[in-house]
């Protein structure tokens, strides 16, 4: 445990020793801050009896802090030149985890309660939480991400709605940890990032046909500009009382579970 993955001088030799850099296409930028993922750890509040799913483990730099809390940690990664370093860095706690060298969109989710500690690229958190969210019924207690700044303002606008918003809304509660710089990253992004925590409910906030109520939400929002009297059938909007010159980002979600 004595090697710092988020100490530059430690970091790079490992980097060079097997030939790896940060990959542009899969969105790498490698956590050098130590209370970022201090901050991250803390958030999760993982106990002895956690299962954990970290998506994209990378240097292991997480996987190391999440492995002697959890009972058990399930470590997603996509690059299979990584996976040599990671298992060297990760050695010590191999009892307790399962490495899978997978795309997160393409695993079945933990049957057993389980959470996710992620650190994932911007292109990414959309279809992630629809994943974990919307599209299985074995959603996770609690997401723990580190994203991109501009996403976790997006999520967590309640005065300005998007549709990505009304569904991690529909099936959670979400907030903003903290705001992180690019220099917490090597190499660091052009943009700034924040640590994101969603407690997910027992039962979606929605109790009549999820689909049905994001089949109308993507309606609404697929021209945003435009009030809702130009974008939704109008016997629709008669059967719901909402206000029909109002554009779909200034309803609340209770006008949208009416809708």
């Amino acid at each position: 445990m004595s090697l710092d993955l988020t100490d530059i001088s430690q970091l790079k030799p490992l980097l060079k020793k097997y030939r790896l850099w940060a990959k542009k296409r899969l969105g790498q930028h490698f956590l050098v801050d130590r209370s970022v993922l201090d901050t991250m750890v803390e958030t999760a509040q993982i106990s002895k009896e956690d299962t954990i799913l970290e998506i994209g483990a990378g240097t292991g730099v997480l996987t190391r802090e999440l492995l002697p809390r959890a009972k058990k940690t399930i470590a997603i990664e996509i690059d299979k030149d990584i996976l040599p370093l990671l298992k060297e860095t990760t050695h010590f706690f191999r009892d307790r985890m399962d490495l899978r060298h997978e795309h997160i969109l393409n695993i079945v989710p933990p049957k057993t309660p389980y959470k996710v500690v992620a650190n994932i690229p911007y292109q990414l958190t959309s279809p992630i939480l629809r994943k974990f969210l919307v599209e299985t019924e074995d959603r996770p207690e609690t997401l723990t991400l580190l994203v991109q700044k501009e996403m976790a303002e997006k999520i967590c606008h309640t005065a300005k709605k998007s549709l990505l918003s009304l569904f991690v809304e529909t099936f959670g509660e979400a907030k903003i940890v903290r705001n992180v710089p690019a220099s917490a990253f090597h190499p660091p992004p052009k943009v700034q990032s924040a640590v994101l925590h969603i407690s997910v409910f027992p039962k979606p906030r929605f109790q009549g046909n999820i689909q049905s109520l994001f089949s109308v939400a993507k309606m609404g929002f697929s021209q945003k500009r435009k009030k809702l009297k130009n974008t939704l059938p109008k016997d629709l909007l008669e059967r719901s009382g909402v206000d029909i010159d109002k554009r779909a980002e200034a309803l609340s979600w209770e006008e949208w579970e009416q809708l």
